[in-house]
């Protein structure tokens, strides 16, 4: 009898835990589907108060300024000045330099690779010197000729990265020391890639701005070699026309003869021989013109 007392109380405490556990269960589940109610509708209601996405989010108070042209140009020209949009520019043009720098590079790494390829080959067909010569200028050529692409592809990266740096107004960013040491790179990778393939007479105005930049550019030996040399080159080429005039000739003249005796100074000194050498012929270049000039 005391046994089966014992299982019964037993039965019953087991029945009460499990009653309690379901009712805990249901009303824990009943909690949180009332929960995920009200955030639905919180939800809800919150969508229904917002304001529908407007295509023109230019609109603000009532201006709808998306398609605003200012007729005072200034106004527009007043956005130029700010810091962030002078950056943005100077990125532009330092991805373009770095296109045309990559166009260069791999130009050189193709003319290296077809050389090496050239020395090793064996020309067993070749019986005959003439049929060398004529194989190693068919190669001269091939040579010259993707030099000559990879440069001119080169060159209008350039210029547009010149083109996009003079957009720069910031007055804080076109002093800075990394800006000009940039520009002036940049001036100078032009020049000489330029001068390579024989456009001399645009060089002159980036030569004449690359001078001014820094106090450091006016000391560049290089700079006054190539400017010399495009001087020289429209003195020649204006002198043989015969359609422009006798001062043009004679400003490209002193022009030239003003960038050689700089480069002489700076390369060998104003009391070298060299410098003194050069005075002369300086002056009897231009005692020639004037004599040409009487003449005429």
């Amino acid at each position: 009898m005391k046994s089966n007392s014992i299982a019964g109380k037993t039965a019953v405490l087991i029945c009460g835990i499990f009653l309690t556990y379901s009712f805990l269960n249901t009303a824990s589940a009943q909690q949180s589907e009332q929960a995920d109610t009200n955030k639905q509708q919180t939800e809800t209601k919150a969508d229904a108060n917002k304001e529908p996405v407007n295509p023109n989010s230019d609109v603000k108070d009532g201006w709808r300024i998306s398609d605003y042209k200012p007729y005072i140009a200034s106004l527009k020209e007043l956005e130029t000045l700010s810091e962030e949009y002078s950056e943005f520019l100077l990125k532009r043009s330092i991805d373009e330099y770095a296109k045309g720098l990559d166009t260069l590079d791999d130009m050189e790494t193709e003319i290296t690779r077809l050389k090496e390829i050239y020395k090793n080959k064996k020309y067993l067909n070749e019986k005959w010197y003439w049929q060398e010569v004529d194989r190693k200028n068919a190669q001269d050529r091939y040579i010259s000729r993707i030099k000559t692409e990879a440069k001119t592809k080169s060159i209008t990266y350039f210029t547009k990265a010149i083109n996009t740096m003079d957009e720069i107004r910031s007055h804080d960013l076109i002093h800075n020391e990394k800006y000009l040491t940039f520009k002036s790179r940049l001036f100078r990778i032009y020049v000489s890639t330029q001068y390579d393939l024989g456009n001399l007479k645009p060089c002159i105005p980036i030569l004449e701005r690359y001078i001014t930049l820094k106090d450091e550019n006016r000391k560049d030996l290089w700079a006054y070699k190539y400017m010399s040399s495009c001087y020289a080159f429209m003195e020649t080429l204006l002198d043989k026309s015969g359609k422009s005039s006798d001062e043009d000739v004679v400003y490209y003249k002193n022009k030239k003869n003003q960038s050689l005796l700089k480069a002489v100074e700076i390369q060998y000194g104003l009391e070298s021989p060299e410098f003194k050498e050069l005075q002369i012929m300086v002056q009897l270049d231009e005692k020639k013109s004037e004599v040409i000039n009487v003449n005429k």
